[in-house]
């Protein structure tokens, strides 16, 4: 069941607090080791609270979306990350060039942090004054009746033997991973390992994310035309095709920067920013109201979480270990893998009512024994 307005508030007020903590943070002088603790813990707070708000947003647009354009218009949660990431990227580009090393170091970096505290509290005015959804309204009165939710359907259990919990993870197990690998372990790769000028990959992902403004969109008017499944497996297939030839230039000093960057361009919005579109719709629909924002929400955290933070790690030990960038290359393609086989085994999710109270693999595989039971008899 999707969660009201009041507890999305919480979490908005949960996280402009931690911001606003994080800006005003005791240095390691003050307090010892204490100070990165307390830095690291926040920003794990901040980061699961930013996963379930992304969760929230996603579940709030495609429940009110009409049938027909909820891939499109929920793809502006992909855009508003999108957006998020390069006003980020501009705002710290600002402050390297205003401030000296030594102020960034000893003040400027808590700027960001308490400027965040500002828009926090627009966000959490916008949530006290947004209606539910239709969906949201229209179950709740259907559930006057407690006989009509089973306790037995909202317990752990149930949801780690949901199919459709784990092909959601699944799908975003995929994206999640080739999103640490190329923004995160890729970029650092090129600078410290292979001694690239940093402008390279950092100028490279900031083009890709202003493309991302046409891909993302573009991705979500597809899947509304041509269904979820058709364009994650066409995604996923892509991703697997160029990873050998984009990642062999990227990784080839011979080539000019511009060629680097084209690559890196290509595979960024191939494997990461044309699945994340996808992603927030996908997710939506294949569970049902019953349990909807919650298993959403973990499903996103227990894949993002796994893939963006042991995947780097591994890709690190493994690249050391043999001295080469094949193994970026090998779990590109496995994460891609694993984001098609889910795509391939997940039920076509399109325009499914939102109010219907089943996830999608499980109605499906309901509905299929009632026609075999029916054929039978």
């Amino acid at each position: 069941m999707t969660q009201i307005k009041h507890e999305r508030s919480t979490q908005d007020l949960v996280r402009a607090a931690v911001s606003g903590w994080i800006g005003v943070l005791p240095t390691y002088a003050q307090i010892g080791i204490f100070a990165p603790v307390l830095l690291v813990t926040l920003r794990i707070i901040q980061g699961l609270g930013a996963g379930a708000e992304i969760s929230g947003a996603g579940t709030m647009l495609a429940e009110y979306a009409p049938k027909g354009k909820r891939g499109i218009i929920s793809s502006l949660v992909a855009m508003g990350t999108n957006c998020g990431t390069l006003s980020a990227t501009a705002i710290w580009a600002v402050m390297f060039f205003a401030l000296e090393r030594e102020q960034l170091i000893a003040w400027g970096w808590r700027i960001p942090f308490l400027a965040s505290v500002v828009v926090m509290i627009f966000a959490i005015w916008l949530r006290m004054n947004l209606k539910e959804s239709p969906v949201f309204e229209k179950v709740s009165e259907g559930e006057k009746s407690p006989a009509l939710t089973p306790a037995s359907e909202n317990t752990l259990g149930a949801m780690f033997t949901s199919k459709s919990f784990w092909l959601a993870t699944g799908l975003r197990f995929g994206q999640a991973g080739n999103s640490g690998l190329i923004q995160t372990f890729l970029a650092g790769y090129l600078v410290q390992t292979l001694l690239f000028n940093k402008s390279i990959p950092t100028d490279a992902l900031m083009i890709s994310s202003v493309i991302g403004f046409i891909t993302i969109p573009l991705l979500g008017w597809l899947s509304d035309k041509y269904g979820r499944r058709l364009p994650y497996i066409i995604l996923n297939i892509s991703a697997i095709i160029l990873a050998w030839p984009m990642l062999s230039i990227v990784v080839d000093k011979t080539y000019s920067p511009g060629v680097i960057m084209a690559a890196l361009i290509v595979i960024h919005n191939f494997a990461v920013l044309g699945l994340f579109a996808l992603e927030n719709i996908t997710m939506a629909e294949i569970f049902g109201s019953r349990n909807r924002f919650t298993r959403m929400a973990i499903s996103k955290e227990a894949g993002g979480l796994v893939a963006v933070g042991f995947g780097p790690v591994l890709a690190g030990i493994f690249c050391n270990m043999t001295d080469s960038w094949l193994p970026i290359l090998i779990m590109l393609v496995l994460y891609s893998c694993i984001g098609l086989i889910s795509a391939l085994l997940m039920p076509e999710v399109r325009d499914r009512d939102l109010s219907l109270p089943e996830d999608a693999a499980e109605a499906t595989a309901a509905e299929k024994l009632r026609h075999s039971a029916t054929q039978t008899s």
